[in-house]
């Protein structure tokens, strides 16, 4: 799921499973993503978060971490790039309650 204005492109999600994961298709999938954002005319594509560690502490540990975010980081750093920091991703919560229970739910999956 790519989002395009005016000249950035965010990418915020995509999906994949174990199966064929050796021939690497979110590969192909940002590829292709990335060059109908150049043929939109934009110019940046943000591919939209890492682990919130500094920039030595990614470089130095992205081939032995597997936990959290790192096999995201090591996906995304084979595209190049810069890293640029940004305020995090916050949730609104409009119902307490519910969005404790949510917690709780996701928590007991992770």
């Amino acid at each position: 799921m790519v989002f395009a204005r005016r000249r950035r492109v965010w990418y915020v999600y995509d999906a994949s499973n174990d199966e064929e994961r050796n021939r690497t298709p979110t590969y192909l999938l940002q590829w292709e993503a990335m060059k109908w954002a150049k043929a939109r005319g934009c110019e940046e594509y943000d591919l939209w978060g890492v682990p919130d560690e500094d920039e030595a502490t990614l470089e130095a540990n992205f081939e032995s971490r597997h936990d959290g975010l790192w096999g995201v980081y090591r996906f995304k750093r084979g595209f190049g790039g810069e890293l640029k920091r940004a305020a995090q991703a916050m949730d609104r919560v409009y119902n307490s309650i519910l969005y404790w229970a949510y917690l709780k739910i996701i928590g007991n999956r992770e």
